[in-house]
């Protein structure tokens, strides 16, 4: 097999576009391989710690608390159903990579030719790492692309090449799959609508035709989310609405959810975001004219969808910006592909790919203490399995802990349950009663005997409560990885 830079651009009308698209998965999955057992985030931790409370017998939504959708804890289980010490997490990652490789190539060549789709594939296969956008995790970003990629890949040949209905009903399910994998999931839902659309007019079909179409993607779509309300009203709505969306639509305006915090958090983060997303967003502004104009509507309501979604979640994480990727790669392998001369092919691509391989090429010379400091979350996740095991030597399986406050993954990592729901620092802003709660469960007779200290108290509460609580239940047990951990007297 010829080199795919070798076709990128000119590629024989004899040459089919599967072999190189499917080569492209295989190494996106051998990028992603390497970081299988280099720790767990912060996300990945609580999620599966919810998921494994979830498992075993807890109420979601309200002992095993988490604000996001059924299908991303449903993932997490199925996942640490095939080994609970959490390496398999990654390996849905590694999946997920290669996944939405194929469906990128998928898209690429339906809609502009078979060369797009090569690049496409290749150059996600590559950027789709981002390593500065948490991409070699598996956060619902990434988990609400997969089935999103797929769902506008199944639409878009449904679409252009005329298969039948079918294709565009499990496009429906998947993008509504997407929606229960995170909230803002939406692309696959609405990329998928401007397509029914498109086609019926491209098709100049009558109202029954429309309807048709419409209704059959709109029952794929209701699928998933259907089945989600049905669970929801089962665990309880009330404690089901709040936890997806009625805090988050409380806060807003207050001080955990202003436009103050917004732009903090944006600024906080626009650094590491522009690492990554630099090059491909500027080179996708001269792919639109690849595009003709059903395509460029698909596009356009892709990358739109994806930067509202950034915008729901408000807190401008750097793994938020997961979503628009593929969509803007699709530009960017276009505008590859546009060049005329193979030279310029051929830089294009090195230019927007040699970022990720440089950043991969570093980490195999630097020192492990330097490697550990450069793989998102690696040394963090060092550091807490080493308090984990202090944890689990020094308490009994029964005995409950709290970190204070965002460490979510110490509970999995311990093993070991926490009294308190809220696992990250955003609920305790956000829901009013939540650092009263906090409180409340600090002085209670039911307390946790260890409380790890990952954040000091005041800066979850400035009033000096928690420092107050602390100070009159509590005694320095031990002081692990710089990390005090208090001891209930």
């Amino acid at each position: 097999m010829r080199s795919p830079t070798m076709t990128v651009g000119r590629v024989p009308p004899s040459v089919s576009a599967r072999p190189y698209i499917w080569a492209a998965a295989v190494v996106a999955a051998v990028l992603r391989v390497p970081f299988l057992f280099t720790g767990l985030s912060t996300d990945e931790g609580g999620y599966a710690y919810v998921a494994q409370q979830w498992s075993r017998g807890a109420r979601l939504y309200d002992v095993a608390w988490l604000d996001r959708p059924q299908g991303l804890l449903l993932t997490y289980r199925a996942l640490l159903w095939i080994d609970d010490s959490g390496w398999t997490i990654r390996l849905g990652m590694v999946l997920a990579g290669a996944i939405i490789t194929v469906a990128l190539g998928v898209i690429g060549v339906v809609l502009v030719g078979r060369a797009t789709g090569i690049a496409a594939a290749w150059i996600y296969a590559v950027v789709g790492l981002a390593p500065h956008l948490e991409g070699i995790t598996l956060n619902g970003e990434l988990l609400a692309a997969v089935p999103s990629t797929v769902s506008i890949a199944l639409a878009v040949v449904w679409w252009r090449r005329g298969r039948p209905v079918w294709w565009l009903a499990c496009s429906g399910v998947l993008a509504g799959v997407a929606l229960t994998m995170k909230q803002s999931g939406l692309d696959g839902i609405i990329v998928g609508g401007v397509i029914v659309l498109l086609a019926v007019r491209s098709r100049r079909s009558g109202a029954k035709a429309t309807a048709v179409a419409a209704g059959v993607f709109a029952a794929g779509v209701a699928l998933p989310l259907v089945a989600s309300v049905v669970h929801g009203i089962v665990v309880g709505w009330s404690d089901y609405w709040t936890a997806l969306i009625g805090y988050q639509l409380s806060a807003i305006g207050g001080s955990g959810s202003n436009t103050g915090t917004r732009l903090t958090d944006l600024s906080r983060n626009a650094g590491s975001v522009a690492l990554d997303l630099t090059v491909p967003v500027v080179v996708s502004l001269f792919g639109w004219r690849r595009f003709d104009r059903g395509g460029r509507w698909v596009l356009g309501a892709w990358l739109g969808t994806g930067f509202v979604g950034i915008n729901l979640g408000g807190s401008y994480w750097p793994h938020y910006f997961v979503q628009p990727l593929p969509a803007l790669v699709l530009l960017a392998a276009a505008v590859v592909v546009s060049a005329r001369a193979a030279t310029a092919r051929r830089l294009l691509a090195a230019a927007i790919v040699l970022p990720t391989l440089l950043w991969l090429a570093a980490l195999v010379v630097m020192s492990p203490a330097r490697r550990l400091e450069t793989i998102p979350y690696a040394a963090l996740a060092e550091r807490d399995d080493r308090i984990a095991a202090y944890i689990r030597a020094s308490t009994a399986d029964t005995d409950r802990i709290y970190v204070l406050e965002s460490e979510a993954y110490l509970y999995f990592a311990a093993r070991r349950e926490s009294p308190y729901p809220y696992l990250w620092g955003k609920p305790i802003d956000k829901i009013p009663d939540a650092l009263p709660r906090l409180r409340a469960m600090l002085t209670s007779p039911q307390r946790p005997v260890l409380v790890v200290l990952d954040t000091p108290p005041a800066a979850v509460d400035p009033s000096g409560g928690i420092a107050a609580d602390l100070a009159a239940h509590y005694r320095v047990d031990r002081v692990v990885e710089g990390v005090t951990i208090l001891r209930a007297d």
